[in-house]
Order: C-alpha cells, then sequence, then structure tokens
C-alpha cells in the first residue's frame, strides 16, 4: 500500500492513493474551514464502510434484501487528548431480518480490519528525505 501526501494551501491536505484523493482540512484554531473533513473523519469512515463491507456480504450470503440496511457509527473523543474514548456501531437490518442472525451479522461487523487494526500498535519508521 503506498499513499502520497501533497499541500494544496496553507489550509488542507491531500493524500493520494491509486485513483482515489482524499481531502482534509486543518482545524478552525488553525485557520482551517469548520466543515472541512478532518483525519478522524476519514478514520471514521474507514471504519464504518469496512463495517459495511461486512454486513453487505453477510446479507448477500444469506440471501436477505439490503434495503433500509446501513451502518452507523457514534464516536466519542476525549477532549483531553483528543483520541477516541468510545466508539458505538449500529447495523440497520432490513425490516424482514431474520432474529436468528442478529448475533451473526454482529459477529461478521466485527470483522472488520480497521477495527482490528485500532487494537493494534503497528511498527512506524520515520525518516526525512
Amino acid at each position: 500500500m503506498h499513499v502520497d501526501v501533497r499541500f494544496p494551501d496553507n489550509t488542507r491536505i491531500q493524500a493520494q492513493s491509486k485513483d482515489l484523493t482524499v481531502e482534509v482540512g486543518l482545524p478552525p484554531d488553525r485557520g482551517g474551514d469548520p466543515d472541512a473533513l478532518g483525519p478522524f473523519d476519514i478514520l471514521l469512515c474507514s471504519l464504518a464502510t469496512c463495517t459495511g463491507f461486512h454486513v453487505l456480504t453477510f446479507l448477500d450470503d444469506h440471501g436477505l434484501s439490503l434495503e433500509g440496511a446501513g451502518v452507523s457509527i457514534d464516536a466519542v473523543r476525549s477532549e483531553k487528548t483528543h483520541l477516541l474514548e468510545s466508539v458505538t456501531v449500529k447495523i440497520k437490518v432490513p425490516e424482514a431480518f431474520p432474529e436468528k442472525y442478529r448475533g451473526a451479522i454482529a459477529r461478521s461487523a466485527g470483522a472488520c480490519l480497521i477495527k482490528a487494526q485500532l487494537g493494534q500498535k503497528p511498527e512506524f519508521a520515520v525518516s526525512v528525505v
């Protein structure tokens, strides 16, 4: 995996991976747009789409409808450290979703690798080139 970062101006940061460009803004106290996405927004979107992948494949593998299905995530960050304190994942299932699959779809959603990565400390190497 490879990502390149560039700075189009002094309030925006762009990351390029394959054909995708993701842009985040500086926080308002650093002159950024208060409505701009920040890095934690992108992290939570990654967690949500990863979880969504597992929900989608569960529904598809069991021949269940996707209508009304989805995932929502709410997170709380520490005022002191600015790190995540809690994350709540809600799986929205179709109206006719069988009760017997509730635990199974929750376990399937929990298999998201982004979630697993949050519990691990990767080795980082930083250099100046």
